[in-house]
């Protein structure tokens, strides 16, 4: 480090480069090789804050995507029961099964992924498609099931693959609240968020 003397000259301070130096190795102790409740909090915290703050809207401006959510609940996992809520509920509302086929991510969707969403012409939103929209309770992430169209205006009704029914909060979304339809999804990227999520409602 440097120091200003009063002629204007710059000093060498080592003993303060040294505490400057102390402090940081702490740092990097704590949060990656110390083994405690605390810096584990605290790395979920960091990590959940740089993914959220920094990378994500980077990543927004580069792709051109719309937004970016991760996954918190089980709504669109796929596990045994789910052949229930999702193929049999499907076909006993008289969905046609060979279209079924071809809807995209029929595995759904787990815990901890990470999408991206587009914004796209209301048109070009089909039966099978997953959208992100935001209700009063929060970010849903399903999939369309039925779509209306009144004169000029869409409104979607979405269902959870791994819900038994659906709810009155996605019945009939109109097509401005829409934030996209789910083009890339990511694994694992979004547990930071679902563990922080635990901690702190969000």
């Amino acid at each position: 480090m440097e120091e200003k003397q009063e002629n204007g000259e710059k000093i060498h301070d080592p003993k303060k480069e040294s505490s400057i130096k102390k402090t940081l190795k702490k740092i990097w102790h704590f949060l990656w090789e110390e083994e405690s409740l605390a810096s584990y909090v605290v790395f979920i915290l960091i990590a959940f804050v740089g993914l959220r703050f920094i990378f994500f809207p980077g990543f927004l401006l580069v792709t051109g995507y719309s937004d970016i959510a991760a996954v918190v609940s089980g709504s669109m996992e796929h596990n045994s029961l789910t052949e229930h809520t999702f193929y049999n509920w499907l076909e006993f509302n008289g969905f046609n099964m060979s279209e079924v086929e071809k809807w995209p991510y029929l595995d759904g969707l787990d815990v901890g992924d990470v999408i991206a969403v587009k914004k796209v012409p209301p048109e070009d939103i089909h039966v099978g498609d997953i959208i992100l929209f935001y209700s009063d309770k929060g970010q849903i992430i399903h999939r369309v099931v039925y779509i209306e169209k009144q004169g000029n205006n869409y409104f979607y009704t979405t269902k959870g693959d791994a819900n038994p029914t659906i709810t009155n909060l996605e019945k009939n979304i109109p097509y401005e609240e829409v934030k996209g339809k789910l083009v890339a999804k990511v694994p694992y990227l979004g547990w930071p968020k679902v563990i922080f999520s635990k901690i702190i409602p969000i």
